[in-house]
């Protein structure tokens, strides 16, 4: 056994071919670690860096997001109420696999006294949307396109082409056991493109300044499910009776189907099951509600203060600041309008749920959404935090409004003791170990077929 090993290991090296294949994907792999690398770091900084807030020259009013007036001066509790930093979604240690996400998903929400939902202030980056659509990917898509091209180009027509010139035959006589040759041949590149991925994985996880060893270990180890997978795949498309070129139209078929085909059709059967809040009749009753809240804002005002009367003091209504006149509404418009956003988060999370469920069919479908699992961008988490946030801007507001609304003074005490946010920064353990057994029973499931079937090799 040992002999075959390395009369397999010669061929291997002094096949060029075989060489340039693997440089070029170890340094395709290398850039998009680097890029990713880098990329993660410059996002962690930012998150961490302190908050500017926006000149109010530059600021989009919406009529139901008042600014403070002038004789605030910027001491009252309005203000402190406004000038929290924006809460941040803590990002995990794999970021690195998911860097485009983080600017795609809001990873940031603005606290205070005002409703996030319909406040015109728009501090997002503008950016160009070509450079999403045709920018660098993630290192994660990278991982997942370019494996089983390189899977392919290594072993397709390893029998094929010896059994088109006749030297299979040859083989099949002189060797007992030639499937010996074609697992010792397969083991020999998948040791080789495991190496690789592993090395660059290593590298982009050491670039990420905020990367953490357990992530890279979840990712090495689903990595090698997916290399497995796509040799084992290979393997068995050796056994079949056709020509060189037929298997590799076949595998490049598979490689279609399995990552492109078999993911759009879960994500359409994801909307048939659940189907998606229509964006179009959230705006329209946004719309509605903000034309009703204004029409109610004075009766909204009299009658918190007749539930408080004791805040309201000698002041008429007319005269009150327009931060306080105007806040009763805009509670009561954010809390209509807080389940109408709510409803797409947890749409995303439910679709997220489904596509992990039937992960299994799509080795790389499991690829990304284990990278969204080790970023902490998923959809699922990404809802609980807008769940904590809610919570906590309930908190914040029970803090603020009553002396808001009786226009008192805002001590140092106060100021120092507001509430204070907390979310979960940990993996999800039992989903990161569900996407690893549902694929390393896949890959498991079609080396087992190989195996059973092995002794077909001897057939020629």
């Amino acid at each position: 056994m040992m002999a075959i090993v390395k009369v397999e290991w010669i061929r291997i090296r002094r096949n060029p071919l075989n060489a340039a294949i693997l440089l070029i994907f170890a340094v395709l792999m290398g850039l998009s670690a680097v890029w990713s690398g880098l990329r993660a770091s410059e996002i962690r900084a930012a998150a961490a860096a302190p908050q500017i807030a926006a000149s109010a020259a530059n600021a989009a009013e919406m009529h139901d997001a008042p600014k403070a007036d002038a004789h605030d001066g910027g001491d009252g509790a309005y203000a402190a109420s406004n000038d929290r930093a924006p809460l941040q979604l803590p990002l995990l240690g794999g970021l690195v696999l998911n860097v485009s996400q983080a600017d795609l998903v809001g990873t940031s929400i603005k606290v205070s006294s005002r409703s996030r939902h319909t406040d015109g202030r728009n501090s997002d980056q503008l950016f160009n949307p070509l450079s999403y659509e045709f920018g660098l990917l993630d290192f994660a898509s990278v991982f997942a396109l370019l494996t089983p091209l390189v899977v392919i180009a290594l072993s397709y027509g390893l029998v094929q082409e010896e059994r088109e010139s006749g030297v299979w035959r040859l083989v099949c006589t002189q060797t007992a056991r030639p499937w010996q040759l074609v697992l010792c041949s397969l083991g020999w590149r998948l040791l080789l493109v495991a190496l690789v991925a592993c090395a660059s994985s290593l590298l982009a996880f050491l670039l990420d300044s905020g990367s953490a060893l357990s992530a890279l270990a979840y990712w090495c180890l689903i990595s090698l499910s997916y290399v497995l997978f796509w040799f084992s795949l290979a393997g068995l498309f050796l056994l079949l009776p056709i020509s060189s070129g037929a298997a590799a139209i076949g595998l490049l078929g598979s490689w279609l189907i399995l990552t492109f085909g078999v993911p759009a059709a879960l994500h359409w059967a994801a909307d048939q099951t659940q189907p998606k809040p229509s964006r179009m009749a959230a705006i329209i009753e946004i719309r509605r509600l903000q034309e009703l809240s204004n029409q109610q804002r004075q009766n909204l005002l009299a009658d918190w203060f007749k539930a408080h009367p004791e805040l309201l003091g000698d002041t008429p209504l007319a005269k009150l600041p327009r931060e306080v006149a105007g806040l009763p509404a805009a509670l009561q418009l954010d809390s209509q309008i807080r389940p109408l956003m709510l409803q797409f988060e947890t749409h995303r999370a439910e679709q997220f749920g489904f596509m992990q469920r039937w992960s299994w069919t799509s080795p790389a479908l499991a690829v990304a959404l284990m990278a969204d699992r080790l970023s902490g961008l998923d959809a699922p988490r990404h809802a609980s935090f807008v769940a904590a946030v809610n919570d906590f801007e309930d908190r914040w507001r029970a803090y603020f409004v009553p002396s808001i609304m009786a226009r008192a003074a805002w001590s140092e005490a106060q100021q120092a003791a507001p509430p204070q946010f907390d979310f979960d920064q940990s993996f999800d353990i039992a989903e990161l170990n569900g996407l690893i057994g549902l694929q390393a029973l896949s890959a498991a499931s079609m080396l087992a077929v190989l195996l059973a079937l092995r002794q077909r090799f001897s057939q020629f």
